[in-house]
């Protein structure tokens, strides 16, 4: 799909699909899941060469930040999917020049979604194509600290399921699932995980935006990049935060499943003790010797059974007393 995005006086407008503008009048074109067709037809309207798709998922820097034909081209990682509860990561790349801007993606994230009630909103502040650049990665950034949000809500709610709301479950006779605590944490994880590749991979574009387009950038353009430098950093330290209570949660959680794995091995184990001399009287008077007075003993039978009951007894006083259960 290919969405061409025209240059007017008060702000860029979306044309009607199948509308192809001139290359004087595009200031912005969005290339979403595109066909060789489309690549080629936006080649020869710019001039540019759109990488594919084997190309954007290159990880080396140099095949990230570029600069090729008089434009930059830069990639980034975005999270995408998070709604759906399957987030994934997903690359767009973004060729600027001082006239256009060019964004290729095989994803919709949900800034993309959204961009077009911002840029309807605020059309004086992205006329030109470096500003809408800047108006995407901040929109990017905004997605990120959301979905930060909401990991911080989520171990908040795992916190309180493992620190207070486990004695309400024991009064109420209920567990709390630890196991899906722990599966929890992991997906959080691996949430973290992608926030923190997109956050590298955003602080490596400003600094070679601000080189490379430094005469692009009028208008306040640069103090937006600033900016935006500031807020990754801010949320770089608050994923690191997070990151560290996921690592204390995870452990805490594994720490309680031992707990209570020790606590069922304490019930066999004094079961053990507690079962152990009634056997061995039992034992005892199962052998059926001769010589044995209490076979031919009126209360034998009642003696041995009231030996088995203190000698189960006694253990069981002396483990209270000593404090084991």
């Amino acid at each position: 799909m290919i969405r061409y995005w025209e240059r007017r006086a008060n702000g860029p407008a979306l044309l009607p699909a199948g509308v192809v503008p001139a290359a004087a009048d595009v200031v912005w074109i969005d290339l979403q899941n595109p066909t060789g067709e489309e690549e080629r037809a936006v080649e020869s309207l710019l001039g540019l060469q759109v990488p594919t798709r084997q190309e954007m998922s290159e990880i080396e820097e140099s095949a990230r930040l570029y600069r090729e034909g008089g434009a930059l081209v830069m990639t980034a990682a975005v999270v995408t999917g998070v709604a759906e509860k399957r987030p994934v990561r997903a690359d767009i790349t973004f060729l600027l020049t001082a006239d256009h801007l060019v964004t290729v993606r095989y994803s919709d994230p949900l800034p993309f979604r959204t961009f077009a009630g911002r840029l309807a909103k605020h059309p004086e502040d992205n006329r030109t194509a470096p500003a809408i650049l800047l108006s995407l990665l901040e929109s990017l950034v905004e997605r990120i600290a959301d979905v930060l949000e909401i990991v911080a809500s989520d171990l908040h709610g795992c916190s309180t399921a493992i620190f207070y709301d486990d004695d309400e479950a024991r009064a109420d006779g209920e567990r709390p699932d630890l196991r899906a605590l722990i599966r929890q944490l992991g997906r959080r994880n691996r949430l973290l995980a992608i926030l923190r590749e997109s956050l590298l991979s955003l602080g490596r574009i400003l600094p070679f935006l601000r080189q490379g387009a430094d005469g692009w950038l009028k208008g306040g353009l640069s103090a937006r990049i600033k900016a935006i430098a500031r807020d990754l950093n801010s949320l770089g330290a608050f994923e690191s935060q997070l990151e560290q209570e996921i690592g204390f949660l995870h452990e805490a959680t594994l720490g309680l499943i031992n707990l209570e794995q020790n606590a069922i091995i304490k019930v066999f184990s004094v079961a053990a003790v507690l079962f152990l001399p009634p056997t061995l009287v039992g034992t005892i008077y199962g052998m059926n010797f001769q010589a044995m007075p209490e076979l031919n003993w009126k209360f034998g039978y009642p003696f041995a059974l009231g030996t088995m009951v203190v000698s189960a007894i006694v253990p069981y006083w002396w483990f209270k007393r000593r404090g084991w259960l």
